[in-house]
């Protein structure tokens, strides 16, 4: 009964690879190529992708090399996807602090946000690449999964005052032309901002359920005061069934992510389709890209890249 339930769990953490990685890819491949998703708006979302599509494919490669460091790699990506969720509620937020709107753009650029990205991982890193080779009950059943729990309810407390914020917005009776333009673009914010939100909310919930299990089983081996080698079959295979319920997590964003934001699934209609005929109103021109902070992530990626040659 044993050999089978190993037999199955091995079948479904192939399977789960391999959709989790075409899902991110996908969706990796959508959000460089629109010029409406190449922008600062999403960029901790194409972060949160990236750290997504990271999981299956180290998890593919720790199969054959059985690697702290690629142990520790994995982690890491995990805790950035994290991270990113709770970079949004910030950023979010600032937004809807900082007026008016022209002052948040000055000051968020699209090259201080690929900073703060690579930040997050390297923040990632430093805290799971030596905590992977410390061999303590203490660290690995009780702190790491105390960090992630923590991450995931400080993001829940930000995402409530955001939409505390949203909710609390009320706009100018009257106020002179330049003023009228500025609250125009707050109240598109303030909408783009709730949507985003919503959008948010529901991976995070997604994430708290699927990260719950796996950091409670860690909490039982800890307080039960026993290693994990001396635990039952039963609960290994449980234990692992958690461990693939994480691959879940990045598996189902991508399907998030088409059901939330329309500029995606316009995407992934001209991706599947080999759609190349750009519109007759070009991206560039577009208005409303201002208004999501149009700066592009591409240029800035390759402009960060140039000055550091």
């Amino acid at each position: 009964m044993n050999g089978w339930a190993w037999q199955a769990t091995s079948i479904a953490e192939q399977v789960g690879s391999s959709v989790t990685f075409v899902g991110n890819l996908l969706a990796l491949i959508i959000f460089l190529w629109s010029k409406r998703l190449r922008i600062k708006y999403y960029a901790f979302v194409i972060n949160l992708v990236i750290a997504n599509l990271s999981d299956p494919i180290l998890t593919f490669i720790y199969q054959y090399y059985d690697n702290d460091i690629l142990l520790a790699l994995l982690r890491t990506g995990l805790f950035v996807a994290e991270l990113n969720l709770l970079a949004i509620a910030v950023n979010r937020l600032l937004a809807l602090s900082i007026t008016p709107p022209a002052r948040y753009d000055s000051l968020v650029t699209s090259g201080r946000l690929f900073v703060v990205c690579i930040l997050l991982w390297l923040i990632s890193a430093a805290i799971y690449l030596p905590s992977t080779y410390v061999y303590n009950q203490v660290v690995i059943r009780l702190v790491r999964p105390l960090i992630t729990l923590t991450i995931l309810l400080v993001t829940a407390v930000l995402y409530y005052i955001v939409f505390l914020k949203i909710s609390r917005y009320t706009p100018p009776l009257a106020s002179t032309p330049p003023l009228k333009d500025a609250d125009e673009v707050t109240r598109t914010r303030m909408r783009q901002t709730r949507y985003m939100m919503v959008t948010v909310t529901i991976i995070l919930v997604s994430s708290l359920i699927c990260w719950l299990p796996f950091c409670c089983a860690n909490f039982y081996i800890y307080f039960s005061g026993k290693y994990y080698g001396r635990h039952t079959e039963e609960f290994k295979i449980m234990y692992t069934a958690f461990i693939l319920l994480l691959m879940v997590n990045s598996a189902i964003n991508p399907f998030i992510y088409w059901w939330r934001i329309a500029e995606f699934r316009d995407g992934l209609k001209r991706v599947v389709c080999c759609h190349c005929i750009r519109r007759q109103n070009p991206d560039e021109d577009d208005p409303e890209l201002e208004l999501y902070g149009g700066d592009n992530l591409g240029n800035t990626i390759n402009s960060t890249i140039n000055s550091n040659m």
